[in-house]
């Protein structure tokens, strides 16, 4: 039995091949693990290749693994456009590789032209975004709402939809909230019931035309707020696509149709009426 304390280059040195690569294979495995097992299973070209299209590996690792493959796995990924356009890091790791012929590197050269260049450590930034998640959501209630007050955006982003209603109304609330993330929140049918109340009640927010529709359109705005939101203001463009949104309450569809309807019909003339 391996004791917790062993370091970890000395645990993936230990386990047999098949539990290596069902370690690669497993989606949940972490960053750490992955670049152990890059270095030390180099040469295993099935273990590499699973590395390569892991989720949780880290560009670094990536580029260790392209510059120090076999002629066979470099050839190979060297013919793989969807992995070549993943990180332009994956070009130049290849391009380094001293075993990869100089017609590969070629063609490599000739396909880099035609793939949009993606992001790099795109991967890396949302690996990140989950780790502050999980961060956030190991805190006390009492640092989850100095977080809500004091956060940035991404901050806000995640703590907007905390199950402790509290805490999302201290992120309305914050003084640093802006109206972008108020028209983002609006729309979101993942919040609180009451966040949303808080932002249909607010004079400054209830001026925005996108703000309004949004909570129009959200199925989680109480019908009581969303028939309080001035629906007989609306064109005849929003009042239509109000009235045919078959999730929001109906008493709200009804009300965008009958303004509709209403207007439709001619004016009574005079000495016409009852």
């Amino acid at each position: 039995m391996v004791r917790m304390e062993e370091p970890l280059e000395a645990i993936i040195e230990n386990l047999p091949r098949d539990q290596i690569l069902a370690l690669v294979q497993n989606q949940k495995v972490g960053a750490n693990i992955l670049d152990t097992i890059g270095r030390k299973h180099l040469h295993d070209e099935e273990v590499c290749r699973a590395l390569l299209h892991h989720p949780r590996v880290s560009v670094d690792t990536l580029s260790y693994i392209l510059q120090n493959a076999g002629p066979s796995l470099a050839e190979a990924i060297a013919r793989d456009r969807r992995l070549l356009g993943r990180f332009a890091e994956i070009r130049d790791a290849l391009l380094s590789n001293p075993s990869l012929a100089i017609e590969v590197k070629d063609l490599i050269q000739e396909k880099a032209e035609g793939i949009p260049q993606a992001q790099p450590r795109e991967r890396e930034e949302k690996q990140r975004k989950i780790d502050l998640r999980r961060m956030i959501k190991d805190l006390s209630t009492g640092q989850r709402l100095a977080l809500a007050k004091k956060g940035n955006k991404e901050v806000r982003m995640i703590l907007i939809r905390d199950a402790n209603e509290m805490i999302a109304l201290e992120v309305v609330s914050s003084p640093r909230i802006t109206n972008s993330e108020i028209v983002q929140i609006s729309q979101m049918t993942d919040v609180s019931e009451k966040v949303l109340r808080v932002i249909a009640s607010n004079r400054r927010y209830r001026s925005s035309k996108a703000i309004v529709l949004n909570l129009l359109h959200n199925p989680k705005t109480p019908a009581s707020v969303s028939l309080q939101l001035g629906i007989p203001r609306l064109s005849d463009r929003e009042l239509a696509g109000l009235a045919k949104n078959r999730n929001i309450p109906g008493a709200v569809s009804r009300a965008a149709a009958a303004v509709l309807e209403k207007r439709k019909k001619p004016p009574l003339l005079p000495g016409k009426g009852h």
